[in-house]
């Protein structure tokens, strides 16, 4: 959950239509509307992003909200045997933050999704994730979706990219090619060890047994 005093604001004298807030913005809040960046209050999220990738032209900037809003999605009107199921299948603690910046936990992603979050965007306006440093989620974010039976096209304007945070979201494949590569590494001698310590360790790229 976060909790929302401000929102991004764009003086359209300064705005030249550059479309680059457009393609960093995590929540999908802003668009273009005849060469004008506009702003989507409801999927705002005051990450600034926009505020910082606009500093040539200064177009953006913060202003307050009407009322204080929070970025919030309620898992309890949601099959909780089925949020378990899907936390457990990517290899996330429901209780547990998936985002280090909001305390967005996993069942609360999970929920997002179930609700009907398509994008990465979608569940980033819906739960406040991404309004930090934007980048560990993704992680999260991706695998929750996959376990969800939701696939994602690659963006045309790359907003967002699929990452990894530690070998136990390598799929065996993956270290494969990784050790053919850079055999010095001995990533595929690291992988095997952490699976012998953890039998539930990834069975296939993202996803958990």
């Amino acid at each position: 959950m976060i909790q929302l005093q401000f929102l991004a604001h764009v003086d359209e004298e300064k705005c030249t239509g550059c479309k680059l807030c457009e393609r960093i913005c995590p929540s999908g809040a802003i668009e273009m509307v005849e060469k004008k960046a506009t702003i989507d209050g409801e999927r705002c999220i005051d990450c600034q992003r926009c505020i910082d990738r606009c500093k040539k032209e200064n177009a953006i900037s913060r202003a307050p909200r009407p009322a204080e809003v929070f970025r919030y999605v309620d898992h309890t009107d949601v099959d909780q045997a089925q949020i378990k199921l899907f936390c457990h299948k990517a290899g996330i603690l429901p209780d547990l933050p998936v985002c280090g910046c909001t305390r967005t936990t996993g069942r609360e992603a999970v929920a997002a999704v179930l609700k009907g979050a398509k994008t990465p965007e979608d569940i980033c306006a819906m739960t406040g994730l991404r309004a930090g440093c934007g980048i560990y989620c993704m992680t999260r974010i991706f695998q929750v979706f996959e376990v969800c039976g939701i696939e994602l096209d690659d963006p045309k304007d790359r907003r967002w990219i699929n990452l990894t945070l530690s070998l136990d979201d390598l799929s065996e494949e993956k270290v494969a090619q990784i050790d053919k590569i850079y055999p010095q590494c001995h990533v595929g001698e690291d992988w095997k060890r952490l699976k012998r310590r953890h039998p539930t360790s990834v069975t296939k790229e993202g996803t958990h047994a």
